[in-house]
């Protein structure tokens, strides 16, 4: 994966959230500090886990805009939270990882495809969810980058 899209600034270990809101919300703020996106995009984070839950299974979640929210992307960008306790996304679903991405175009479903993979793999999910840094967590995601 293209480390520039998800530079060690955007992930976060060790996470704690009381509900779902909460973490999305967490997520978007993320991608804005990151300059990835307006405000706005938060706001449209939220409205499209109402429509439909942004759980994929596997304890991961992929909060992201709706498509309307283009508008409020500057670049394309991702963030990385791990909730080893996990948060509740519903119907008993507990999301212990949270990949948000913001995408300018179709490049996000590339970018969607590299993380499913990667979560697919219970041994690298695994490495994931039990790393303790930043860095441990490039190492599974990205292990050929330049340190």
């Amino acid at each position: 994966m293209d480390c520039t899209l998800l530079p060690e600034r955007s992930i976060v270990v060790g996470a704690v959230f009381a509900d779902k809101a909460l973490a999305i919300r967490a997520c978007g703020e993320m991608l804005a500090k990151a300059g990835h996106v307006e405000p706005g995009y938060i706001d449209a984070m939220l409205e499209r886990d109402r429509l439909s839950t942004t759980y994929i299974g596997n304890g991961v979640a992929i909060p992201h805009g709706t498509r309307d929210s283009r508008r409020f992307v500057k670049s394309t960008g991702l963030a990385l939270i791990q909730v080893p306790e996990g948060v509740d996304f519903g119907n008993g679903n507990v999301a212990r990882l949270l990949v948000a991405l913001a995408a300018k175009g179709e490049e996000h479903l590339d970018l969607l495809s590299e993380i499913a993979t990667i979560c697919a793999d219970d041994e690298q999910l695994s490495r994931l969810l039990l790393a303790r840094t930043s860095s441990a967590i490039l190492d599974v995601i990205a292990p050929d980058r330049k340190v």
